[in-house]
């Protein structure tokens, strides 16, 4: 199944699932096809790589890829009811979390980008930034990773465990000086969590050994 609504974090991921069998004509639970997901995005680089797979949809007036793009923009998607909006979110944050338990770090990401589809809070669309971002640490992708921790302490400025991702981004970018404040601002919001601490020491190391080499 490939019918997921997509906070898009890129071609690569929808590549793989297209390689791996995924069937681009499956209907999400309003009847949207991957193919119009994209169109509603912007994304024509995912239009493209969906056209050549996906049957020709029988309300679309024109199908081509400038057909189905603006189609999707004048008209827009068929809308699901708030209760629907809800279990589906909250289905695919339990997928995800599976996914992530069973080290499948990129397939957990791309159930978290779908997630934030579907209206969270602020609170829980923060969330969602965090457990994301983690994808990408455990997944080596230090950018991404970044760009989400970042994210995520802009809208909950005031929660230590945005600045712990955000310094363990940085830690894996070897960025030590900048992961030394991430991991220090939790702190200050939290002075009694250990987790913080123990990173802020070793970031603190991290970054006199880079400083000093030799020593």
């Amino acid at each position: 199944m490939l019918a997921v609504k997509y906070d898009i974090p890129g071609t690569g991921i929808l590549k793989c699932l297209l390689d791996a069998g995924a069937n681009p004509n499956i209907p999400d639970e309003c009847g949207t096809t991957p193919i119009e997901l994209a169109a509603s995005k912007g994304r024509r680089d995912m239009v493209e790589m969906l056209f050549p797979l996906t049957s020709p949809i029988s309300t679309l007036p024109e199908w081509s890829i400038d057909g189905i793009i603006s189609h999707v923009k004048h008209f827009g998607l068929k809308p699901m009811d708030k209760q629907k909006r809800a279990k589906k979110l909250t289905e695919l944050k339990q997928k995800a979390s599976e996914a992530f338990k069973s080290g499948q770090y990129y397939i957990a990401a791309l159930l978290y980008s779908s997630a934030m589809a579907f209206d969270p809070s602020p609170d829980d669309f923060a969330t969602i930034l965090a457990n994301r971002s983690l994808c990408s640490l455990r997944a080596m992708n230090g950018r991404t990773a970044l760009a989400d921790a970042s994210r995520c302490r802009m809208l909950r400025p005031l929660w230590p465990k945005a600045c712990y991702r955000e310094g363990a981004a940085f830690m894996l970018l070897k960025n030590y000086e900048k992961a030394c404040k991430a991991f220090a601002d939790g702190l200050k919001l939290d002075p009694t969590n250990g987790d913080l601490a123990n990173a802020l020491r070793e970031a603190q190391e991290a970054a006199k050994n880079a400083r000093c080499p030799g020593k």
